[in-house]
């Protein structure tokens, strides 16, 4: 949510015409704002499941609940979960990518139609001592069954529908009614500096204008939207609460 001096203001750019550059370009001129975003739960909010990424124990670690067994393994440097799937039966599922990371991260399994449905176990990413490093339930309490909404593989846990837009960088959805079937992208994983400021490529184009001396248009810097906080103002994580507090 933008605070109460910040406001947003449409500049010579436009998003219908701006093209994304991503974190790398940035990092050029901001160093210090890309290293203070860096490891937070907004660049963490989506990945692409690997041995760095996967907090959760895949060490033939299991939990059962209601009947059903849930094993997670791992085998050529990919991740797997046996669970019941979308007819009730169990099979053995990829995780793709993870979805969050404090204090709880899901994993993302593939299903046809382009759809990626969040698993309903997560694991608890806390410390021990906390309570966590767990696999749980986010439903312990109800009996859910494929067929149901709330079950991993319904609706309810579609990931494309219901989460992606504020775990992605540009995330255009691209359902396709007649064929009832995503066609997700997304310019960049995570939430990076353009989920915010908007398409990138005409404020670097200002920029390397500016370093070669030629003219450029002062007004908006070429951002397509400009936070325009007060001097020396900046929002940093909070460690106690994970969430980022204005500094004046």
């Amino acid at each position: 949510m933008l605070g109460p001096e910040t406001r947003a203001a449409d500049t010579t750019a436009s998003r219908a015409t701006a093209t994304y550059v991503g974190r790398s370009a940035c990092a050029h001129c901001h160093p210090q704002q890309i290293a203070q975003w860096g490891g937070s739960a907004h660049d963490l909010a989506l990945q692409e499941a690997s041995k760095e990424t996967v907090r959760g124990d895949f060490a033939n670690a299991s939990i059962v609940r209601g009947g059903v067994t849930t094993r997670f393994t791992q085998r050529d440097g990919k991740f797997y979960v046996r669970t019941d799937g979308p007819d009730g039966k169990l099979a053995d599922f990829e995780i793709l990518y993870t979805f969050g990371v404090a204090p709880l991260q899901q994993y993302l399994i593939a299903l046809p139609g382009g759809r990626l449905q969040a698993l309903s176990v997560a694991w608890d990413t806390r410390p021990k001592a906390a309570g966590g490093q767990r696999w749980f339930h986010l439903y312990p309490k109800q009996d859910i069954r494929a067929g149901d909404p709330l079950h991993w593989t319904g609706i309810g846990q579609n990931w494309n529908f219901m989460c992606a837009e504020c775990h992605a960088t540009n995330l255009r959805k691209a359902f396709a009614a007649d064929r009832k079937e995503y066609r997700t992208t997304w310019a960049e994983m995570g939430v990076g500096c353009e989920a915010c400021h908007g398409p990138g490529a005409a404020h670097v184009a200002w920029a390397q204008a500016k370093r070669d001396g030629k003219a450029v248009n002062a007004t908006g810097n070429g951002l397509v939207t400009a936070l325009d906080e007060r001097r020396n103002v900046t929002w940093n994580a909070v460690a106690a609460t994970g969430n980022a507090q204005r500094s004046a």
